[in-house]
């Protein structure tokens, strides 16, 4: 590819950002143990007391199937933690609340809070990991009625105690917020410690893990993450919104794919941020210009053989800048944004 090909000036061209997003082929990404694990957390619910699922802040809506959480979670109460909200606008916090409230209950889903958390804080008593939290758990856990757990289930010479079990899609910091909890009510420092499993079920979502000795003894059940089978093909935005924060492997996305829903997402919103981190003098639509401008900038090229001159030639790393753009974002260098705000609900 003639790298001079994108090096046109533009500036005397209105931009007009692209308002859809084509994707060209139907994306679906659900592993089998991904699977597996929607099956184990069925053999747990009955020692589980309290519910908390685990996502990201950026993407309160995406991702999400009421219907399948309803289906796992019964009569259980639930704390919905919206991790890395230090990553969010902040303005949008109580219409995000709002609505999610309101969906739950017109699913019959026995939300008792949310939560909103900061992941990268270097103090964890400082992004909301504090006695306020711990006392939103316990009082969920006292407004329970005594038929919603199986007591029997507890060995004979166990020590009553109260069972939370971990849910939420991939990479939203599940393990990070079990670990920081311990660290904060136990004050351990580490990460936290495996205190068995039971025979017979997978390991992976029995792992007990003790957060609190005082005022009750309180354990959570590590699983693995649980992303939505399938999304509405009719808005295949859902599906790339949470790859873009991570949710899934780039991998089988597809990185340039992903970088040019950002850039897509970015420029609709008039977020022009990007423009100096790609070396550009204007906004795009292009991904490969963006890219390539970012190529020069960052001097990012392989060389590849041109079959018609027999001569190697220079070559934006596309998949490499593509890598850095997706970074760039996810470490929150383009601003605080809700990447859900076309599904707000302003009345």
């Amino acid at each position: 590819m003639q790298i001079s090909k994108f090096l046109l000036n533009n500036n005397n061209k209105k931009f007009v950002a692209r308002q859809t997003f084509q994707i060209g082929h139907k994306l679906q990404w659900f592993p089998g143990h991904m699977r597996k694990g929607l099956r184990d957390i069925g053999k747990v619910l009955r020692r589980t007391h309290c519910i908390l699922e685990v996502h990201d802040a950026r993407i309160p809506f995406s991702g999400r199937n009421l219907n399948l959480i309803k289906r796992l979670v019964s009569n259980k109460p639930i704390i919905l933690i919206l991790n890395k909200s230090d990553l969010l606008s902040v303005e949008f916090r109580p219409l995000i609340r709002s609505q999610l409230m309101e969906k739950m209950h017109e699913n019959n889903i026995h939300l008792e809070d949310i939560v909103f958390m900061d992941s990268i804080a270097a103090n964890a008593k400082h992004a909301g990991y504090n006695n306020q939290f711990l006392s939103t758990i316990l009082n969920s856990i006292e407004k329970l009625p005594n038929n919603t757990i199986d007591e029997s289930d507890f060995l004979m010479n166990e020590e009553k105690s109260y069972n939370l079990l971990v849910m939420g899609i991939p990479n939203v910091g599940k393990s990070t917020i079990i670990n920081r909890l311990r660290n904060v009510l136990l004050n351990k420092a580490g990460k936290a410690t495996v205190v068995g499993a039971k025979a017979g079920v997978t390991r992976a979502v029995l792992e007990r893990i003790k957060i609190c000795d005082h005022p009750h003894k309180l354990y959570l059940f590590d699983t693995p993450g649980i992303l939505e089978p399938s999304f509405d093909r009719n808005d295949p935005e859902q599906f790339m919104r949470c790859a873009l924060c991570g949710t899934m492997s780039d991998e089988v996305i597809g990185k340039e794919l992903i970088a040019d829903y950002l850039l897509y997402w970015l420029n609709k919103q008039q977020r022009f941020d990007y423009v100096d981190f790609l070396g550009l003098s204007s906004p795009t639509n292009d991904i490969h210009e963006a890219l390539t401008y970012a190529a020069i900038k960052y001097n990012q090229f392989h060389s590849y053989l041109n079959l018609e001159t027999g001569v190697q030639e220079p070559k934006p790393s596309y998949i490499q800048l593509a890598e850095k753009f997706i970074a760039e974002f996810r470490k929150g260098n383009f601003g605080r944004l809700l990447l859900d705000i076309d599904m707000i609900e302003t009345k």
